[in-house]
């Protein structure tokens, strides 16, 4: 989407401080919160993509003023609410201590599940026989899109023109699997040079791999 969320490409946000010897978890309610989206994700009651989009809808300010695990949290409150797990006056209640916490029901989320996902990942390919539209070593230019929603297409790579490394497996679409429409099709691993994404001041060494979705390409002229 078009916010302070897609922060690829962007200057002026300062280092990334490394601290030496970071605990997984600075505090017990980051623990707590990785373990929520685990499990209300457990339930089924939403795919990554609105997972993402869910955080993508924060305001900007908020955003950009809160921690890693804030944003996690406002996910999950966005998304029980969106499906009907819970109403939002059960959560300000609950927050206000006049309840115990709202209770969805028993999630299927157990320590072997977890460790099996943190380890194994989750399988999210589509069984298809549908042909690949792109082939190693085509020319592809990158659509020009400023869409309201979600998109994985990243605002600086739009409107350039890259070259087919690898073709993937059938995998929904994110641009509408966060909308509900899983419209699967290929995924491609695009190469781009450096210089065609940060102009002529770039090194003529240095490119850049990412991962993009048929309906985010054209071909090149």
């Amino acid at each position: 989407m078009n916010g302070v969320h897609d922060m690829g490409g962007m200057a002026g946000l300062g280092t990334i401080d490394q601290i030496p010897d970071e605990p997984v978890f600075r505090a017990e309610w980051e623990e707590r919160a990785f373990a929520l989206m685990w499990a209300t994700g457990a339930l089924g009651k939403w795919n990554l993509d609105e997972l993402r989009h869910a955080i993508e809808r924060m305001p900007g300010a908020e955003y950009l003023a809160t921690d890693y695990y804030v944003h996690w949290i406002h996910c999950v409150e966005t998304l029980v609410v969106e499906k009907g797990i819970v109403t939002r006056d059960d959560l300000l209640r609950a927050w206000r201590g006049e309840i115990g916490a709202p209770n969805p029901g028993s999630a299927p989320m157990t320590k072997d599940v977890a460790t099996h996902i943190a380890m194994k990942g989750l399988p999210l390919a589509v069984e298809s026989n549908r042909a690949a539209k792109y082939q190693p070593g085509d020319r592809v230019l990158t659509r020009t899109i400023h869409p309201d929603g979600h998109t994985r297409l990243p605002r600086y790579a739009r409107g350039k023109t890259g070259v087919v490394e690898r073709v993937h497996h059938v995998y929904p679409f994110p641009d509408t699997n966060a909308h509900g429409d899983a419209r699967p099709q290929h995924v491609y691993l695009i190469r781009f040079t450096a210089q065609e994404m940060w102009g002529g001041d770039a090194s003529a060494l240095d490119t850049l791999c990412i991962d993009l979705w048929e309906d985010h390409l054209d071909p090149a002229a």
